[in-house]
């Protein structure tokens, strides 16, 4: 079902004071990278990038920064910037907000992941946006969750949308999206990046119970408004 379809649903269901299922919710903090948690904004200097991550030296020689408070991600392998619309080579934009993510800060790897808590056998949407560093061509990153690897990216100068599913193993697993070819300081641009679950059949079958319920009160309705008119 289409989301405008389901938005359509949960109004008409609200006029008619029926009950709508609950749309899925990503579980993912921060998937957009919005929430930079007060440190990033101004960016320090004019560089319009904030460098966080594993990976020792900074550029010009410097410490790491620390990762923001909220931010939500861990950066276990090398080092991504948070990267501001100014920084985007101009005409690399972010597809929502101000900030998207650079898998690569500088060196040639970096990784983000969250740990997300999965029902056993469940089925989980991936989905999130991505381009490329105008600095590189060619930037390519693993997405990994369920145990595995769930598809690749390859980033081009534009954005394009991934899409993918994995089988949930009943507990807490790690989702992470990894660059494994990059480098030049640069990497591929992610921006809203959400895992949600899949409404299981008793999910679909309750939207179908109340789309018969709404039906049936829109025919209540429109006989009431008929009979009231003669």
């Amino acid at each position: 079902m289409k989301f405008s379809t389901l938005l359509a649903v949960a109004g008409l269901a609200a006029g008619l004071g029926v009950a709508a299922p609950a749309m899925a919710s990503n579980l993912l903090v921060n998937g957009d990278f919005e929430n930079t948690g007060g440190t990033i904004n101004p960016f320090p200097g004019t560089t319009g990038y904030y460098n966080v991550g594993a990976l020792p030296g900074d550029y010009g020689g410097g410490p790491d920064h620390a990762i923001p408070g909220n931010f939500g991600w861990s950066v276990p392998v090398g080092n991504v910037d948070i990267v501001a619309n100014n920084a985007s080579y101009g005409t690399i934009l972010p597809t929502g907000g101000q900030y998207v993510l650079d898998l690569v800060g500088y060196g040639d790897s970096g990784e983000i992941s969250q740990s997300i808590n999965t029902v056993l056998n469940r089925v989980y949407n991936v989905r999130f946006d991505y381009s490329e560093n105008g600095g590189i061509n060619g930037a390519t990153a693993d997405v990994l969750a369920g145990g595995g690897v769930i598809g690749s990216v390859t980033g081009t100068h534009g954005w394009q949308t991934f899409t993918g599913s994995f089988i949930g193993n009943g507990g807490a697993e790690t989702f992470a999206i990894n660059e494994q070819i990059g480098g030049g300081n640069a990497g591929v641009f992610l921006d809203n990046v959400s895992v949600t679950a899949v409404p299981e059949p008793a999910t679909w079958a309750m939207m179908a119970a109340g789309l018969a319920l709404m039906g049936a009160a829109l025919r209540t309705r429109k006989g009431a408004g008929v009979t009231a008119a003669v």
